[in-house]
């Protein structure tokens, strides 16, 4: 545990970062903007120092002056060494693919190292005073941030996936990003920070067992398409994200590395208006935008032409991956 770690600490480095806002292309790690302070166990080897320095004195010990310094002169090498580990490093916010709520947003960035040293344990993860206060305002305990660790070679590039988790719908800006590094003893721990500018899109986590889609107009008895559910068993199709695990063929499964979701025929055709207004007024809203995006997910396995009707919004009907996303994009930042 570091010393930084204390709530204490943290609000004194964010003071001194002074970088809350979203840091756009590509981030060069100065030397301003890298900090260095002693771990624990560095405090501790401090403190060992100075009780043989003390015994030196008192004992005047030739050889304890000369282990004295030798060891104090491995720190000063060491805060050396771990600070120009972390230092000139260039960071760039890549891309983050969008996830239903209750999963993880993934944050890719890209780290170059233009120096001729290689660089070892760089640990990222996301500010815990970022996601503790995002969770405080939604109401819900803070989901702890997963850290990554990377090396990377000299005058080349590695690239890391930060873990964030997603508990809610919405959109989901990158919090602050802390890159730190205690190589090579773990006496010092030097860090900086990257506000990304990316924002995830969470939708709404899909109802699990929500009832059939709604007929659809305009249907015709000698039409047929593919559904998630129905009488005849038609094939399967690859897993997406979102399809409900009792639609997944396991026995299938077993035998491939790949999931695979059963489809059934079905009759009818027509196009289908998902329409929020149309829901029971039993459900609160965010039933309801978890039934739309089941239906979604749906009917766009089903190779459907559907739109989707809310009170802020209104998708016309449509087809296709591209339409499905913005159909969930909308489910996702919906008010009703």
């Amino acid at each position: 545990m570091s010393i930084t770690a204390s709530p204490l600490m943290l609000r004194i480095t964010r003071w001194i970062a002074g970088r809350d806002g979203p840091e756009a292309g590509e981030v060069l790690l100065d030397r301003r903007r890298v900090y260095i302070l002693p771990t624990v166990p560095g405090l501790a080897f401090g403190v060992a120092v100075l009780v043989l320095l003390v015994g030196s004195i008192n004992y005047s010990l030739q050889l304890g002056f000369l282990l004295t310094f030798l060891v104090a002169s491995m720190a000063v090498v060491g805060m050396h060494a771990t600070h120009s580990n972390l230092v000139q490093l260039a960071l760039r916010g890549v891309r983050v693919e969008p996830v239903f709520a209750g999963d993880v947003a993934v944050f890719e960035i890209t780290v170059s190292n233009p120096g001729t040293l290689d660089r070892f344990a760089l640990r990222f993860a996301f500010n815990p005073a970022s996601t503790r206060s995002r969770s405080n305002q939604d109401g819900q305990p803070a989901a702890s941030a997963p850290t990554v660790s990377i090396e990377v070679p000299a005058r080349g590039m590695r690239t890391v996936l930060v873990p964030l988790p997603a508990p809610n719908r919405g959109r989901l800006p990158a919090p602050r990003i802390t890159v730190e590094t205690r190589f090579p003893f773990g006496l010092w721990r030097a860090w900086a920070y990257l506000t990304p500018a990316l924002e995830a899109i969470v939708y709404p986590k899909p109802e699990e067992d929500a009832p059939p889609l709604p007929a659809a107009e305009g249907g015709r008895d000698e039409a047929a398409g593919m559904a998630p559910s129905g009488d005849d068993f038609a094939g399967v199709r690859p897993y997406q994200a979102g399809d409900t695990q009792k639609l997944i063929a396991w026995r299938l499964a077993a035998r491939s590395d790949d999931l695979s979701v059963k489809q059934f025929e079905a009759a009818g055709g027509g196009d289908l208006m998902l329409d929020f207004d149309a829901l029971p007024s039993s459900l609160g809203l965010e039933q309801r935008l978890s039934r739309l995006t089941r239906w979604v997910l749906d009917a766009d396995a089903s190779r459907m032409r559907y739109g989707l009707r809310l009170r802020d919004a209104v998708i016309d009907l449509g087809s296709g991956a591209q339409h499905r996303d913005r159909c969930l994009t909308a489910l996702a930042v919906s008010g009703g």
